[in-house]
């Protein structure tokens, strides 16, 4: 996990489902970033000193690729009720280097909506940190290597200039068909 973890997110989540995954050797939590959520982790951390947890301060910007480029898979947790509220702009990072993401989320968000469409990973309701537990299971025990390249070859659909050119067209369709 990587990122600002602000008042959308939810650390304890993935916190959980690492206390739940200690003794698998194969599964080991890289946790880094900043914000209030960040600093939750770190309490956390300290009291349990969960041994398959790694906290790193934040990434500078110029190391950020090859440490995202360093995982398996990602996790992106978001709490319950935030679905349109926060799109998580790191998932597009990840996709761009071809990783696959485990994103908590309601199904129905604009990040799930495109982790299943694509298939480049998998969506987990929030609040379960044994459903979360399984699914990072379920990919640790994934040995195809489609799904990662499936998040390199769709990351080209959301760059700058294709996203400016969709909201150009929806405008345009927006003020064609504006009420009298």
């Amino acid at each position: 996990m990587s990122g600002n973890l602000g008042f959308t997110h939810d650390p304890v989540i993935v916190f959980e489902a690492a206390r739940l995954l200690r003794e698998n050797r194969d599964i080991h939590f890289l946790l880094s970033g900043w914000g209030i959520g960040f600093d939750q982790l770190r309490e956390m951390q300290s009291e349990a000193r969960l041994p398959n947890v790694t906290l790193v301060d934040r990434v500078e910007d110029d190391q950020l690729e090859t440490f995202l480029s360093a995982a398996d898979v990602w996790i992106i947790p978001y709490r319950k009720n935030v679905a349109g509220v926060s799109v998580p702009s790191r998932c597009y990072n990840l996709l761009a280097i071809g990783r696959p993401v485990i994103l908590v989320s309601e199904a129905d968000a604009e990040a799930a909506l495109t982790v299943t469409e694509h298939d480049v990973g998998w969506v987990v309701e929030p609040g379960s940190a044994e459903e979360l537990a399984k699914t990072i299971s379920r990919a640790a025990g994934a040995k195809d290597r489609q799904r990662a390249e499936r998040a390199s070859e769709i990351a080209g659909r959301f760059d700058f200039e294709t996203a400016m050119t969709g909201y150009c067209g929806l405008i345009r369709e927006l003020a064609q068909n504006k009420p009298d």
